[in-house]
């Protein structure tokens, strides 16, 4: 698997959409074709399972999905693909802030999440880059008698030139990046589920979610960096602003259910591949005194442990 990697043709391409923000990944057509992407290997269970590609990361600001009536500061969709049987599964990670309140207990940054943060934030600043020297060069531009298409063609081959050396600069900057990191992204591999839809129209059927019950931790420094850059991001043409936020949220309301199924699955239902590494089992539960131990992460109790299945 990969993240954000040094060579150019393997490297998602951050998006700052009016109402998320989208890290797309380069989408292959087979299971030959290279680069090849991010995977998960969804466990066999009544939908359509298996090594599916990571197409794209969304994140929205509050959270989509709420738990127990519980709604989060902000929700990270990864969506997956399967290229023979072409289901769709999207894992949720809910998000939740804490911290630089005096006096509370809070959260530090996120370091994992940091670097995503950092991506947009180029994204962001480059956008408003070009458009405060789109400005520059129209208001330059006042009294002189010039003909407009020749100042179009030699703005457009400066601000392509622009763009290239900028991008090539901040890029290198980076460091790798993997989605699939534990612990700092996805703190339980247990998770609530049903099949449902997009959250955004056309809104098609036939998404198979799994939401994990327990969110990932940022700061609330990140959250405030995470809001900007989602409601303050201009356009680079137009110089507008791209939100369509509504009350510092672009998540979609709850919709009604719709009286489909919804599962929960536990610790007691599977453990994840390194408690059971650490205890010797290949498949099953495993007990309490044999979790991961001292050199893995820590077994972390779910929201909502007592809730079941609707």
């Amino acid at each position: 698997m990969y993240g954000l990697r040094n060579e150019s043709a393997y490297r998602p391409t951050p998006m700052i959409m009016h109402n998320k923000l989208r890290l797309q990944y380069p989408e292959r057509r087979s299971e030959e074709e290279k680069p090849e992407p991010p995977g998960t290997d969804f466990a066999n269970n009544v939908f359509n399972s298996g090594v599916q590609d990571l197409v794209h990361i969304d994140i929205h600001v509050k959270s989509e999905h709420r738990l127990c009536g519980k709604q989060y500061d902000g929700e990270m969709q990864l969506f997956h693909v399967h290229h023979q049987e072409g289901n769709l599964e999207a894992l949720s990670i809910l998000i939740e802030a804490g911290g630089d309140v005096p006096g509370e207990m809070g959260y530090d940054d996120n370091p994992h999440f940091q670097v995503l943060l950092d991506y947009f934030q180029m994204k962001y600043d480059e956008d408003a880059g070009l458009c405060q020297r789109r400005r520059r060069v129209a208001e330059g531009n006042q009294g002189v008698e010039s003909s407009p298409s020749l100042i179009s063609r030699l703005y457009r081959v400066v601000l392509d030139k622009y763009k290239s050396i900028t991008y090539k600069r901040q890029l290198a900057k980076l460091d790798k990046w993997d989605p699939m990191l534990p612990w700092f992204l996805y703190r339980s591999v247990h998770f609530w589920g049903y099949s449902g839809s997009i959250t955004e129209p056309p809104c098609f059927q036939g998404v198979n979610w799994r939401v994990l019950d327990v969110p990932m931790r940022i700061s609330m420094r990140q959250l405030f960096q995470l809001k900007r850059i989602m409601f303050d991001h201009v356009d680079s043409d137009t110089c507008l602003k791209t939100s369509t936020h509504y009350e510092e949220s672009n998540a979609r309301p709850v919709q009604e259910w719709n009286e489909g199924g919804v599962y929960r699955c536990r610790r007691s239902d599977y453990a994840s591949d390194m408690e059971r590494l650490a205890s010797g089992r290949r498949k099953g539960y495993v007990d309490e005194s044999k979790w991961w131990g001292v050199d893995n992460f820590p077994y972390v109790s779910p929201e909502f442990p007592e809730a079941g299945s609707t």
